[in-house]
């Protein structure tokens, strides 16, 4: 998701991720899942199969892991200012961790595509020093929209096919 404001002569952006469920959806799904595995589990421990247990308990463990590492990933940030002389660019998930200043002189935005459209393009902003890929947990309608505001920002955004529309 890709949110832009502009106030006076700063430009701020917010992307995120798309989230399909809240952290409670992801415990009532996870919830689910551990009823009817336990379910199925303890009529196979009835009929004497009791070695079915374990498993269902580590299938449980596994899946409710994955499901909080997808939705943790799902309230990742990243806030990106743009203002006269420089672009500041923070991320991270519940704290903002990563902190960047690029001078916006010597700064190009390069937006990458692929051969044969099989990956997303790539945004980032570069510079004589180092490249900064931005957005990218973005999906293809975004990382498009995200383009439009770096554009509307006063940005040249180059494209390495730029013979293409």
């Amino acid at each position: 998701m890709v949110d832009a404001k502009q106030k006076n002569k700063l430009t701020l952006i917010t992307l995120s991720p798309n989230r399909s469920a809240t952290w409670q959806q992801t415990k009532w799904v996870i919830a689910v899942m551990f009823f009817v595995v336990m379910i199925i589990a303890v009529a196979w421990t009835f009929v004497g199969a009791w070695v079915v247990l374990p498993f269902a308990g580590a299938e449980i463990g596994l899946f409710a892991l994955l499901m909080y590492k997808v939705s943790r990933f799902t309230y990742s940030q990243q806030l990106i200012e743009i203002h006269d002389s420089h672009i500041d660019i923070t991320s991270g998930y519940r704290k903002k961790i990563k902190n960047k200043r690029l001078e916006r002189a010597d700064l190009d935005v390069y937006f990458s595509e692929s051969e044969n459209n099989w990956e997303l393009p790539q945004i980032a902003f570069c510079n004589n020093k180092e490249r900064v890929i931005i957005g990218e947990f973005l999906n293809l309608d975004d990382r498009l929209i995200l383009k439009d505001c770096l554009e509307n920002a006063g940005l040249i955004v180059c494209k390495n096919r730029w013979w293409s529309t």
